[in-house]
């Protein structure tokens, strides 16, 4: 049953990462996101959107009048674009500053500061306070800023749970033999820890994927976007409104949409949850096959 959950989880997300890539090039997909304002009915009726599901419209439309079913592709690159660049940089970061703390006093309190500093508030709270920041709000380069911010903020707890990985192998009889036959500290590394690290950091990377995700979902919810876009305001001024795609942005209006649009949220959280459990189940069952070992 085990192994069946597990070529499940795998098998759903290699489906999902293909949709991702290849979706957008399906010829039933609206790469355009086109808005549809009104459309006329055969006997001449005007309706105006969410329209409801239909061969022209598999999912129903939202609000704008597009195409959901579009969306949710088109959303899943940004949206598989975003989670692996924040856990690639945090998983570089975290490597290095948890090998480091094996080997460094300097680089151990720098990590033990890093992870204290920022474990005892929300993640979701800082970002909020930190991406709302005149300069990051503004900048040209805001989703790199967002992509950078989520990834540094966690960075410590990565490192941690590698350093603690690197010091449990650095006592087994093995890594001790190896230093008495005169391995350097790289040659150890290469011989010794890194053999025996990777599986546990593929683990790490595939959990870190879904806690990525969970996360920007809660930001979507809260109205905090990877993109901005200022459009002028009825009364002068400026608005702030969504200017991605990506899957957590159809959660932006869950108090509005909940009671007149529920598809709309509901192919959200349905694709964002399938997404995450995913992970999950493919984490776990990496970690179950390393256990056997």
């Amino acid at each position: 049953m085990r192994k069946f959950t597990f070529l499940a989880g795998v098998t759903i997300l290699a489906l999902i990462i293909l949709i991702a890539f290849i979706g957008p090039y399906t010829p039933f997909i609206d790469s355009e996101l086109t808005e549809k304002k009104f459309e006329f009915l055969e006997d001449n009726t005007i309706i105006v959107p969410p329209y409801p599901p239909s061969k022209e419209y598999l999912l129903g439309s939202d609000s704008r009048g597009v195409d959901l079913l579009s969306r949710l592709v088109m959303g899943a690159r940004e949206t598989m674009i975003i989670i692996f660049s924040i856990v690639i940089i945090r998983m570089l970061l975290g490597v290095i500053l948890g090998f480091g703390a094996a080997y460094s006093r300097l680089i151990k309190a720098l990590l033990v500061i890093w992870n204290q500093l920022f474990s005892y508030i929300p993640p979701i709270f800082l970002i909020a306070m930190i991406i709302g920041i005149p300069f990051f709000l503004v900048s040209p380069n805001r989703p790199f800023w967002f992509i950078v911010i989520l990834a540094i903020l966690e960075v410590g707890r990565v490192g941690e749970t590698v350093h603690k990985l690197v010091v449990s192998i650095t006592q087994t009889n093995y890594y001790e033999a190896g230093i008495v036959v005169g391995n350097s500290p790289i040659g150890l590394s290469k011989k010794y820890l890194l053999p025996n690290l990777s599986p546990q950091l593929v683990t790490i990377i595939v959990n870190e994927l879904g806690r990525v995700l969970f996360l920007i979902a809660q930001l979507g919810v809260i109205g905090i976007f990877i993109n901005v876009v200022f459009e002028p305001g009825e009364f002068g001024g400026f608005n702030i409104v969504n200017g991605s795609e990506s899957w957590p942005n159809l959660l932006d209006n869950i108090q509005r949409d909940i009671y007149s649009h529920q598809i709309v949220p509901f192919s959200g959280i349905l694709v964002i949850s399938l997404t995450v459990l995913s992970f999950y189940i493919v984490g776990n069952g990496i970690i179950r096959k390393l256990s056997k070992r």
